[in-house]
């Protein structure tokens, strides 16, 4: 993962646009978080991009302890 992402930590997002490109150009899929500051950062994949069926509670640790055995490969923030 680029080290931008950093830069994310502290803003508020204000929106979030999900797309999916409809033919096989890369990328499939893509995740765009939007701050209040009127800037974004977008997150892509080659395949799709599945989103969760609710919004789960316990925070960064809870996050982190959530299948365990997948390796984290950045944190930030509380």
């Amino acid at each position: 993962m680029k080290t931008a992402v950093k830069s994310i930590i502290g803003k508020t997002i204000s929106g979030v646009l999900v797309k999916e490109s409809p033919d096989p150009t890369p990328p499939a899929s893509q995740v765009f978080l939007v701050f209040d500051d009127g800037t974004y950062y977008e997150f892509f994949s080659n395949s799709k991009i599945c989103g969760a069926g609710g919004i789960d509670e316990g925070g960064m640790q809870a996050a982190k302890d959530y299948m365990s055995t997948q390796k984290i490969i950045f944190e930030a923030g509380k």
